[in-house]
């Protein structure tokens, strides 16, 4: 067995990804979407900012055994890795999996990475059930559950009008007269930048993280711009919702939707709301807003997935009054690795 890093350039290695993520998905997860290939390639190419997008293949001859996706923040949190590894449903418990870790360690070390974060899918509540062999292969190599973050899908026809109309009206009533709500799709209008990447800055400060160690990253117009140039590239376009303090000017609530000219399965980005602002149900009011953006210019977009922390009881339940329902859960488990100082043959043992 060999592990090779994606070209994403060859067509034949991205297929042969690929259609051992199809396998994998249909096999173990029917009900979670996909997305475009197109993207799945384009992602390698068009990382976001200040971030790198790596993809291993285990392969032995023509099979395709296994694929390491890893992630890497370049800039902020440059002290992170975060990979998914899937095994060949046909090929489990010969070692492609473990081969494929060493491998992430290895290439962490490499990058002095010291925190080390592998995804698996759980069963959660009465949703459908998950294999147990990811989280326990990673449980017995040291691996330990820091966050948990629950994915819920909502059928766009199934929120009525008139349930529609109720919350809106209790939307606007919390928000009252000193919040102006503005929408928009794709690039970012120019007077927005700057409040937008104010309030996004705010992410990792405010989103629970459970023992995940993330720390605030500064967001500026220069990052938003690149980031909307490349969401256009790869084919996609945001929907978007705001609200504005009147009295300050602050953008004090935002939200946004990644949505595929060909995919009927849209995908909630983050929601925010300062905490400053918090109480006068502008969480509610933004997502009401955009949802309706959505079903009138994505007609479409016949479901929206999104994700969670189990502890965010604030958003879960907007969302489940929106009438999203729980169907599975993906759990961040975390190893630290030591550090060596450069220079030196000492190993420091982080704190956990």
């Amino acid at each position: 067995m060999e592990i090779h890093r994606l070209n994403p350039t060859d067509a034949d290695q991205v297929d042969r990804a690929w259609t051992l993520l199809e396998l994998a998905n249909r096999t173990e997860t029917p009900e979670l979407p996909m997305g475009p290939k197109h993207f799945f390639t384009g992602e390698f190419i068009h990382p976001l900012p200040h971030t790198e997008l790596r993809g291993h293949l285990a392969v032995d001859g023509d099979e395709t055994l296994g694929y390491l996706r890893l992630y890497l923040p370049m800039k902020s949190n440059d002290h992170y890795a975060e990979a998914e590894i899937t095994v060949h449903p046909g090929h489990r418990r010969r070692g492609v999996g473990t081969a494929l870790l060493e491998h992430l360690l290895a290439t962490a070390r490499a990058e002095a990475r010291t925190e080390i974060v592998v995804l698996a899918r759980v069963t959660w509540e009465d949703g459908p059930v998950r294999p147990t062999a990811g989280p326990e292969f990673l449980e017995q190599r040291g691996f330990t559950a820091a966050l948990t973050e629950v994915d819920r899908r909502l059928e766009v026809a199934a929120l009525d009008a008139e349930t529609e109309r109720r919350l809106r009206s209790e939307a606007e009533a919390g928000a009252g007269d000193d919040y102006e709500l503005v929408q928009w799709t794709g690039h970012t209008p120019e007077e927005y930048l700057e409040p937008l990447g104010r309030i996004e800055s705010m992410i990792f400060d405010e989103i629970p993280l459970g023992d995940v160690d993330l720390h605030r990253r500064e967001i500026d117009v220069d990052y938003i711009r690149a980031r909307d140039e490349r969401t256009e590239t790869l084919g996609a376009t945001r929907p978007c919702a705001a609200a504005f303090h009147k009295g300050s000017g602050v953008m004090a609530a935002y939200t946004s939707i990644h949505v595929f000219a060909d995919d009927a399965q849209a995908h909630q980005a983050i929601t925010i709301v300062d905490p400053a602002h918090r109480g006068h149900r502008l969480g509610l009011l933004v997502k009401l807003a955009n949802l309706r953006q959505l079903r009138d210019r994505f007609g479409h977009v016949k479901e929206i997935w999104a994700g969670n922390a189990d502890t965010n009881a604030h958003m879960v339940a907007i969302n489940e009054r929106l009438g999203f329902e729980t169907v599975d859960a993906r759990v961040s488990y975390k190893l630290t690795l030591e550090r060596r100082p450069p220079g030196s043959d000492r190993l420091i043992r982080l704190p956990p």
